[in-house]
C-alpha cells in the first residue's frame, strides 16, 4: 500500500508540472503528456524502488522554464541598461553621440539604406569633418585553437587620451538563429548607435557571448564560431591598423581614396598604456601608431 502511495504522490507531483506548462502556453499535446505519463510509470517498475526518473523530471522542468526571465537575464539587462545610460550622464559622451548621429545622418541622406559597402569609412570621413580624431581600424587576426581567422572594421574616436569606438546597429553583430525571449529581450537594448570606452565594450562583449551560449545551449544548437567569445574579442580588442582620410569629403563620394595607414602593434605591459595615441616623427612626416593589445580574458 505504502509503494502504491508513492506512486501516486509522484503521479500528482509530474501532472501539476505538465498543468503548470499548459498554462503557461508551452506546446504540450494530451497525447504526449500520456506518453511522458507512460513513460514515468515505466521508468518507476524497471527501477523497481520507487525512485522516479530524474532525467524526465528535469526535462518537464526544463521545458516549461527555458524561456521564463532567469536572474541571470535580469542581472544581464541590469548592467547593459546602466552601461548605455552613462551616454546620456557622461558629458564628453553625450557630446560625441550627438556628433556621430548627425554624422551618421548625412551618410545615409546621401547614401542607399541600407548602408552601401563603405559606409564606415564615410562615416568616419563625417566625424572627421566635423573636427573629430576618429579613425577607420582594421582588425585582422590568424587561426588559433578554437579561433578561426577572420577580419573587421570599426570606427572610433580619440577625445582627450580616451579611445571610443562607436558601433551602427550593435545588435546586428549579436543576432543569432533561434533566439530565446530572454536573448531578444537583451539584444532590445542595444541601442542603434552606442559610443563606448574600450572597457565599457569589453563588458558587453562579455555580457551577450554568455548569453548567446546559454540561448543557443537551450535551442541545443552549437555555438557558431564567429559568435564565440574569443572570436568576438578579436573583433574590436586585437591589433589593428587605424586609417584616416587625407582630404575633406564634404564635396566627394569616393570611397577609395588616399589615405594615411597608422599601424596597431602589440606592445609588452612594460612599454605601453593601453587605448593611448603614441606620437613618433619617421623621415621628417607626422605617423601615429594606436596601441590596444589584445586582452583575451579581459572581456570574460
Amino acid at each position: 500500500m505504502g509503494r502504491f502511495r508513492r506512486v501516486a504522490e509522484e503521479f500528482d507531483h509530474v501532472v501539476a508540472k505538465v498543468r503548470d506548462c499548459d498554462s503557461s502556453g508551452s506546446e504540450h499535446s494530451s497525447e504526449t503528456v500520456n506518453k511522458d505519463l507512460s513513460d514515468l510509470v515505466n521508468s518507476y517498475i524497471e527501477n523497481g524502488d520507487g525512485v522516479v526518473d530524474t532525467d524526465f523530471d528535469m526535462k518537464i522542468k526544463d521545458e516549461c522554464n527555458s524561456d521564463e526571465i532567469d536572474d541571470d537575464t535580469e542581472e544581464a539587462k541590469e548592467s547593459l541598461e546602466r552601461l548605455f545610460r552613462t551616454q546620456k550622464g557622461d558629458p564628453v559622451k553625450k557630446d560625441l553621440l550627438f556628433e556621430v548621429e548627425k554624422a551618421w545622418r548625412r551618410v545615409t541622406e546621401v547614401n542607399s539604406s541600407p548602408p552601401v559597402p563603405g559606409s564606415k569609412r564615410l562615416l568616419m570621413a563625417r566625424l572627421r569633418d566635423q573636427g573629430l580624431d576618429a579613425g577607420l581600424c582594421k582588425s585582422k587576426w590568424e587561426k588559433k585553437g578554437r579561433l578561426i581567422s577572420g577580419e573587421y572594421e570599426y570606427v572610433d574616436v580619440n577625445v582627450v587620451g580616451t579611445r571610443y569606438i562607436v558601433t551602427i546597429s550593435l545588435s546586428e553583430e549579436f543576432e543569432t538563429a533561434r533566439p530565446t525571449d530572454n536573448y531578444t529581450s537583451l539584444l532590445e537594448i542595444l541601442p542603434q548607435i552606442s559610443v563606448c570606452k574600450v572597457e565599457e565594450m569589453k563588458e558587453v562583449v562579455r555580457i551577450m557571448c554568455r548569453a548567446v551560449k546559454k540561448t543557443m545551449n537551450q535551442r541545443k544548437m552549437a555555438v557558431p564560431p564567429w559568435k564565440r567569445r574569443e572570436y568576438v574579442q578579436a573583433k574590436w580588442f586585437g591589433t589593428y591598423k587605424r586609417t584616416t582620410n587625407e582630404f575633406s569629403t564634404k564635396n566627394t563620394t569616393d570611397l577609395n581614396v588616399n589615405e594615411n595607414k597608422i599601424e596597431g602593434f602589440m606592445w609588452t605591459p612594460e612599454t605601453c598604456c593601453h587605448g593611448r595615441t603614441y606620437d613618433f616623427a619617421r623621415n621628417g612626416l607626422g605617423s601615429k601608431m594606436g596601441s590596444l593589445t589584445m586582452i583575451m580574458n579581459g572581456a570574460c
